[in-house]
Order: C-alpha cells, then sequence, then structure tokens
C-alpha cells in the first residue's frame, strides 16, 4: 500500500513537472531586445526615372534601429513583433530651388514568424528562419535652401519578408542575433507635373501623376536581446 501511494506520488508530480515545462514553452513572452542595421530599398523611380530631380543624387546609407518582443508559440515557434525607425536622405541642388534634401522616413510595425532550429544548434549557436509582414508609415518631405519648405506627405503601405539569421546565446539570458533580411513591396506616391501640348497655341497644363516607388531590398543588422529563459 505505502509503495504504491509512494508510486502515486511519484507520478502525479512527474505530471506536473511535464505540464510545468509546457507552460514555458506555449505563449509565453521569451525575450526583448534592440536591433540596429542597414536597410537598402531599390528606390527605382527616385534613383532611375527621367523625371526624378533625384536620379543623380548623393544618397545616404540607410541605418534602421528598431524594439522588439519575442513571444513563444510553441516550443521553438516564436512570434516577433517589432516598431522601428529608418531615413533615407538624397541631396542635390536644383535651379531656383537651390541645395535640396529629400527625407525619406519610414516608421515599420511588423509581425515576424521565426523557428529556431535547434537540432542544428552547434554550442551557443542556433540558426533561425522566419517570414513576416509588415506596415510601413512612410513620410517624403523636402528641405530647399532658397524657397520654403512644403508641408510633408504621409501615407501607408504594406511589405512583406523572408530573413535568416544565428542567435549567439552569451548567456542564459543575453544574446546577440546576426541576422539577413529580404523585403518586397512599393508605396505609391503622388507628383504634379508640366505638360506641354505639341500645339503651340495651347499652353502647357498641370497634371497629377502617381509612381510607385519600390521598397524591395536587403537588410542587415544585429540585435542585441534579453532572455526570460
Amino acid at each position: 500500500m505505502i509503495t504504491a501511494v509512494l508510486v502515486l506520488v511519484a507520478f502525479s508530480e512527474g505530471l506536473q513537472a511535464q505540464g510545468d515545462v509546457k507552460e514555458s514553452q506555449v505563449f509565453k513572452i521569451r525575450g526583448f531586445g534592440l536591433s540596429m542595421g542597414v536597410y537598402n530599398p531599390g528606390l527605382d523611380y527616385w534613383k532611375n526615372d527621367s523625371n526624378s530631380v533625384f536620379r543623380d543624387a548623393d544618397y545616404t546609407t540607410n541605418i534602421f534601429a528598431s524594439g522588439f518582443v519575442e513571444l513563444t508559440i510553441i516550443n521553438d515557434f516564436v512570434a516577433k513583433l517589432s516598431i522601428g525607425y529608418w531615413q533615407t536622405r538624397a541631396e542635390t541642388r536644383i535651379p531656383k530651388y537651390g541645395k535640396t534634401t529629400m527625407m525619406l522616413t519610414g516608421n515599420p510595425v511588423s509581425l515576424d514568424l521565426i523557428y529556431y532550429i535547434s537540432p542544428a544548434k552547434v554550442a551557443f549557436i542556433t540558426p533561425y528562419l522566419g517570414v513576416g509582414g509588415e506596415l510601413l508609415f512612410i513620410q517624403y518631405g523636402l528641405d530647399f535652401e532658397d524657397k520654403d519648405n512644403p508641408d510633408p506627405v504621409n501615407g501607408t503601405t504594406g511589405l512583406i519578408s523572408g530573413l535568416a539569421g544565428l542567435q549567439l546565446k552569451l548567456s542564459k539570458q543575453f544574446s546577440i542575433d546576426l541576422f539577413a533580411e529580404y523585403k518586397s513591396g512599393s508605396y505609391q506616391q503622388s507628383f504634379i507635373r508640366e505638360v506641354s501640348n505639341p500645339d503651340p497655341d495651347i499652353p502647357s497644363y498641370e497634371a497629377e501623376f502617381d509612381e510607385d516607388i519600390s521598397l524591395t531590398g536587403p537588410k542587415f543588422g544585429f540585435s542585441l536581446k534579453y532572455l526570460f529563459k
């Protein structure tokens, strides 16, 4: 009888321990951190189109920064929610406007689904793969040297991405991630242009045109992360 009781107690404790492990691996905050790096959007219209006044401009390196939190969905499947910031600047000289700077600013809110490939773990390094979606709040602004600046133009667009990375675990609670991501998408912007009429007796006129501007391109960076497990 005593033996049976001891077996039941041991069995119940084993179930409880398994339940605790299972609970720790399902729908729980895994960690949080900060990311920084370089994002290189295509910006095909701005850089290549003959109508773009910034075709031959000097473009700055697009540095991004973001904060994120990771939530364990189940075992090695993780959801990552990020809020970030980036800005691309282009500078050129335009007649009557002087030195002109274009500022394209993005504030992305993204959700990535990531799989940490534990079977491929080597020492303290765990590779991972993921896919994601992003809602991007974007702002276009101009800074003129010889004329008053126009009001910035705001808009939103969506992007999708694929990513791969390495988690380098420095301790039980701290890690550094190295990652590469490829984003795909574009945003639409309206322009007012002067249209010349082939008949010299009819004056030219202004018309509005919409352009799709590519945001597709690679993103490379690193993350500093605090882990709860």
